[in-house]
């Protein structure tokens, strides 16, 4: 009887051993899908694109698995604050508002890698500058970087502003005229393009442009943050970032860009 008791306790003691080592092997990143080429949901309802495979990357390189969970963006901030996650990247920039509330790791995506803003409109205008925008009504995502820069900027330029929960939900706003112009960023702005005839693009030009860049959150003073700068600087230097760039981003988004110059 002493000799099963041992046993069920020794099983008892691995098995919750065996718990506690799953449960700090795996950590919690946020998303969110319907931003593409970023973060999308394909027909067998797997997360891809070009930040699902950098952060798997990036936590294969730590020692870590991903329990990822698909959520609304405008919501990802306050989980974070929240600590309901550990982590979050869905082509989120490190603004100085943001900054205050979340960790942000180093920069893996901008401008000078060929982040831009662009906008996008219906076929029949032209529109070149944001000087061209006056009297429009400019829609963008929630809680994005580019809600943030036009509402800055509509009093300058004179437009309304008017921000929806999804890009797609602009999208069909412009076509049945309920809203003039998108702003996304390039990438987001090419695969619009691709998926909608009758629209067309071109870039926003203004000074917002130098605070283009794409960063992944985290809860202010989180373990993680030191952990994933490392594995960023050592897939920089090994070349996977890279790769991942040219796979997803940069050689379409060069193509993108000579069709719109």
């Amino acid at each position: 009887m002493k000799k099963l008791i041992l046993i069920t306790i020794f099983m008892i003691a691995s098995l919750t051993m065996l718990g506690c080592q799953k449960q700090e092997n795996t950590i919690k990143v946020l998303t969110s899908s319907g931003y593409e080429p970023y973060e999308m949901i394909d027909k067998t309802g797997k997360l891809i694109g070009f930040d699902i495979e950098l952060m798997e990357a990036l936590a294969k390189e730590i020692g870590v698995v991903i329990e990822w969970q698909d959520v609304d963006f405008k919501g990802i901030i306050a989980s974070l604050q929240a600590k309901t996650a550990d982590a979050a990247i869905a082509g989120i920039s490190p603004s100085l508002e943001r900054a205050e509330m979340v960790d942000f790791s180093d920069i893996y995506y901008n401008s000078l890698s060929g982040l831009s803003n662009y906008m996008i409109f219906k076929d029949s205008f032209n529109y070149t500058k944001p000087e061209d925008l006056k009297g429009l009504t400019i829609g963008a995502q929630i809680g994005t970087v580019q809600a943030e820069y036009i509402t800055n900027l509509k009093e300058k330029y004179d437009f309304k502003v008017d921000l929806r929960d999804t890009n797609a939900q602009i999208v069909e706003e412009i076509k049945t005229n309920r809203i003039d112009v998108l702003i996304v960023e390039s990438p987001v702005a090419k695969t619009i393009i691709q998926a909608n005839t009758g629209l067309k693009s071109s870039h926003f030009e203004s000074e917002t442009d130098q605070y283009q860049g794409l960063s992944i959150a985290f809860p202010k003073n989180s373990e993680w943050t030191e952990k994933f700068n490392i594995a960023l600087r050592t897939l920089t230097e090994n070349g996977t970032l890279n790769a991942l760039m040219n796979k997803w981003l940069i050689k379409e988004e060069q193509n993108f860009k000579r069709l719109n110059t």
